[in-house]
Formats: C-alpha cells, structure tokens, sequence
C-alpha cells in the first residue's frame, strides 16, 4: 500500500490515530513518528498541522472535548423532553455499569499532564469550563420545567462536573468494590442535592435510572 498524501489527511484522523498510540503507549511514549506509522504516512505530513509533540497534545485536549460531549449526545439525543434528559443524565453520570460515556485513561493521562505543563493546564481548564456551559444549559431547561431548584447554576454545574469526575476516577480504579453501586447512589443524591432537587426526587430518578441501564 502506498503512502498518503497530505491531501487525504485531516486533523481528525490524525487525533484518532493519536489516541489509539496513547491508549497504548501513554503520552510519554507517544511520538509523531510513532503516529505516522500507524497512519502509514511520513512523519513529515503530520508536522505540516502540528509543529511538535506538544502542539499534538494541546489539539489533543480539544479532541477528548468533542468526543466526549459526542457520547454526551448520543445517549441524549431520544430523550427530548427536560425531565428525561434529566433522569438519563443521573444514571449515566454516575453509573457503575461501565456502559455510557466513561472517561479513559488517555482522558486522565491528559489531566495529569496538566499539572506540569501550564499551556496544557489552561487548555484543560478551558475544556471544564465547556462542560460547565453544557450543565448550565441542561440545568436551565430542567427548572423551567420545575424540576430543579437552582439559585447558583454555574456553582450546581461544578458541583456535579466534580462529582462525576471523582466518581469516574474511583468507578476506573476500585471498580471490584462491593460498596461502589452505594457509593454512586450517595453521589448521585449529592448532585441531586445540589440542583435543589431533595431526597423526594431520588427514589424515581433511581428507578428510572436502573430501569434503563439493566441494574
């Protein structure tokens, strides 16, 4: 097979083979030159779009953006209606089933890189800020449909990015523990807390949730 030219490339197909050499490797043993190989192209090509490793990885934290707020969508996009979307987002935020959107370890590699790299942190800090925006907006719709209570949504949609987070590094890391499905009900019920919805509304949004995840 002959190689491609630059004309058949795109930053897309560029980020996915990436990851794939992440998933694999880690980001310290990531190299464009070990992504061209995969894509089958000069290592040259790929400098074309991105002049150096770093460059890569920055365009990488926008990539796990998207494909995350993809997986976001997809599980939304038949539940129309505020209370649903509701009611999905509980259950896959905090779901122990493995199914739905999941953060990975190329998602918590890109994290840690943060600490050391001060472009990348902002880059990350960007990235939260987004999914800030995206929680501000669902909380919106849902308490104009009176489903939550919300004096502060910026905060309640922190409040939950964090939750989710750390239940995500725990559900990854401890996913043998016999508490966890306990320990994701106690969080839910702490991002139930913080949208002002109270201990009423837990009950069926559990329900619904194991209802629909099979639990």
């Amino acid at each position: 097979m002959g190689r491609k030219s630059i004309s058949h490339i795109r930053k897309p197909e560029i980020l996915h083979h990436t990851y794939k050499v992440v998933e694999d490797e880690g980001f310290m043993g990531m190299t464009i030159g070990k992504v061209a190989t995969r894509m089958g192209v000069n290592s040259g090509l790929l400098i074309h779009y991105f002049k150096s490793k770093e460059g890569l990885i920055m365009e990488m934290v926008d990539y796990l953006f998207k494909i995350s707020m993809k997986s976001y969508h997809a599980e939304l996009e038949n539940h129309t209606a505020p209370k649903d979307r509701f009611q999905c987002l509980m259950r896959i935020l905090f779901t122990t089933s493995g199914k739905g959107p999941q953060r990975d370890a190329v998602f918590w590699s890109c994290y840690a890189m943060g600490f050391r790299n001060a472009d990348i942190r902002d880059r990350i800090q960007a990235m939260q800020k987004k999914f800030i925006a995206f929680g501000i907006r669902e909380i919106t719709a849902w308490e104009k449909a009176g489903l939550v209570r919300v004096p502060d949504k910026e905060k309640a949609a922190a409040t939950i990015l964090a939750l989710s987070e750390g239940f995500g590094i725990l559900r990854n890391s401890l996913s043998h523990l016999d508490s966890l499905e306990e320990i994701a009900r106690t969080m839910r019920q702490s991002a139930l807390d913080a949208l002002g919805a109270g201990p009423a509304s837990e009950p069926e949004a559990i329900r619904s949730a194991k209802t629909a995840s099979g639990e």
